[in-house]
């Protein structure tokens, strides 16, 4: 926001000191009241205007600094910033802050920033005596523009500052207004703080009414009814007590939050959704591997083998310690004296040693081949038997073990997976939880906000956005989030209108 003063004066000069905003849908008549003002302050007249904004028949005279873009377009709006005008009386300064027009021709988004634009001025000022609410009074109807511009100044004019409330209805007297203060409901403006102006002066080339007599009385009465309006309006300011604007900042605040925050939620559930994606994926594959580990889990087989035993009897057998034969089976009972006599134990190294000596130069070797000292007598016997054993299948049990990995692996990254989205939806509780706070306290600060005109767009990306989700859970909770934010501007709104 940018500051012209006509007359530089330096404000430690001066005692007393009033900020004053103008709001007012575009057309209204805002900067056509900053020339009027500049025209009571500087004492301009019919035939000598003090022109501190360009109109379309008017160059400026004073030398100032503007924002004015085509003025021979009067469809669009002129002014494109905030600029704040200053103007001197004795020893008080009137700081008039002209803004850009609401309902913009070039559509909502245009609109947005020009509230932003103006609530940041009146943020900057840093004490507001008065909000100066510029009609039309020629208006008989609240039509489409007017109501969108009523809406967007309830959404942003603090409770705080509704007592400060001024309207200048313009283009008309008190005679001839037609417009009704009861479009401004639920805002009440007392009597006092409503003035008429029939500013049309400058409608007009100075050609068309200079040599017309009637024209020019009818136009000097009004200038005359006008300037006098102007000395009540200022005079009405000085009584009026200055208010911190203080709330405009924790409006701001708190609308920057809630918006942060719903574009947090949104790139937060395509992150939900994108983790959904990757556990549906997960858990597919488990499945699988759980078919496989079923399938292979039977890798052992079990069959039937012969096999010989060796049991006690009541026979002495002689048994090769080589070949591990029966070589003279039962050949005495375990009792008789020829098995004492004749048994022989199994041999020892020295034994051994002589027996192969004896061997080799006397006796010859059994029918298994074998010399004599590779053989024991010992009661027992060989017994055939079927045994059933167990076979492992190593292909089998390896495609086992595989799979069997495979599942702790991907058990742990479905484990992981579900505490990422676990994490992600609780950061997404505390973020509606803080939407909350904030809508309240937004609430608490401008009782008419209009919590629907601000989160119906990030609302309707949601909803777009879930649509698109291929996630049922993901989706479910996209769609539980939405509507408790929809439900929400709903209890909001209607707390509004019940106030």
């Amino acid at each position: 926001m940018e500051s012209f003063n006509p007359e530089s004066p330096l404000r430690q000069d001066f005692q007393k000191e009033y900020n004053i905003i103008l709001f007012g849908e575009t057309g209204a008549g805002k900067s056509t009241l900053i020339n009027y003002l500049t025209n009571y302050f500087k004492n301009g007249t019919p035939g000598n205007f003090k022109i501190a904004i360009p109109t379309k028949h008017h160059a400026a005279t004073e030398g100032l600094e503007h924002h004015e873009d085509n003025v021979q377009d009067a469809t669009k709006s002129q002014t494109r910033a905030c600029t704040e005008y200053n103007f001197r009386k004795q020893d008080t300064i009137f700081n008039f802050i002209d803004t850009p027009g609401l309902s913009d021709t070039e559509g909502p988004e245009q609109d947005d920033f020009n509230v932003r634009q103006i609530m940041g001025a009146a943020e900057q000022s840093g004490m507001l005596t008065a909000i100066i609410l510029v009609i039309n009074g020629t208006q008989a109807r609240a039509t489409v523009t007017l109501r969108n511009t009523l809406c967007l100044l309830r959404s942003s004019i603090p409770d705080v500052l509704l007592q400060n409330l001024v309207v200048v209805l313009t283009n008309c007297s008190v005679t001839t207004v037609n417009f009704d203060l009861v479009h401004l409901k639920p805002w009440t403006v007392p009597e006092s703080n409503v003035f008429h102006m029939n500013n049309c002066a400058f409608s007009r080339p100075v050609s068309q009414w200079a040599k017309n007599e009637r024209m020019k009385k009818n136009l000097e009465k009004d200038w005359e009814c006008s300037m006098e309006t102007i000395k009540e309006l200022t005079h009405n300011l000085t009584q009026l007590g200055r208010k911190a604007t203080e709330a405009f900042k924790q409006m701001r605040i708190n609308r920057d939050r809630i918006k942060s925050q719903l574009h947090s939620i949104l790139w937060e559930v395509k992150q939900v959704q994108d983790l959904q994606n990757e556990l549906d994926i997960m858990k597919t594959t488990q499945q699988h591997i759980s078919t496989d580990i079923a399938k292979y889990s039977d890798y052992k087989r079990t069959k039937q083998v012969e096999c010989t035993e060796w049991v006690r009897c009541d026979y002495y057998s002689t048994i090769c310690t080589k070949c591990w034969k029966l070589c003279n089976e039962c050949w005495a009972h375990i009792k008789s004296p020829k098995a004492f006599f004749r048994s022989r134990r199994r041999s020892t190294p020295i034994i051994s040693g002589i027996m192969s000596f004896y061997n080799a130069t006397i006796g010859g070797n059994c029918q298994c081949g074998h010399p004599p000292y590779n053989h024991f007598d010992d009661n027992i016997k060989s017994v055939k038997k079927t045994k059933t054993v167990e076979e492992i299948l190593e292909d089998i049990k390896n495609a086992y073990d595989d799979s069997v990995s495979k599942n702790v692996q991907i058990q742990s990254k479905i484990g992981s997976l579900d505490a990422d989205i676990a994490t992600l939806r609780h950061a997404l509780d505390t973020k509606e939880a803080e939407i909350l706070k904030c809508c309240d306290e937004l609430k608490k600060l401008c009782s008419q906000f209009n919590f629907v005109d601000e989160l119906q767009g990030v609302i309707d990306v949601m909803e777009r956005d879930a649509r698109t989700l291929t996630s049922t859970v993901a989706r479910v909770d996209a769609e539980n989030r939405i509507r408790s934010i929809k439900q929400l501007v709903d209890t909001l709104s209607s707390a509004g209108k019940s106030d």
